[in-house]
């Protein structure tokens, strides 16, 4: 068993990391080392709840698919009508 005070030691250099860190990633991945050290220092007990979070699409992107679902129907001569099954 790791000692709890080294555990510690190891949380708050990470702490410190996490604080000096330039960017969203680096910080993220020290408080993520801190929660695993938790869940060291606690046998693993510790429950995570993980959140999907869905990315959205760029806005270029979005305003494209709903512009190409407004567009009018191709009309062909051999078509017949308005079927979905038109190809």
């Amino acid at each position: 068993m790791i000692p709890y005070n080294r555990i510690m030691e190891e949380m708050e250099r990470q702490l410190h990391v996490a604080k000096r860190s330039g960017d969203e990633q680096s910080m993220r991945e020290a408080l993520s080392a801190i929660r695993s050290l938790c869940e060291v220092a606690l046998g693993g007990e510790v429950r995570r709840e993980e959140k999907i979070v869905p990315r959205m699409l760029p806005t270029s992107q979005t305003a494209q698919s709903i512009s190409s679902l407004e567009s009018k129907p191709l009309v062909e001569e051999d078509a017949n009508g308005g079927s979905i099954f038109d190809f």
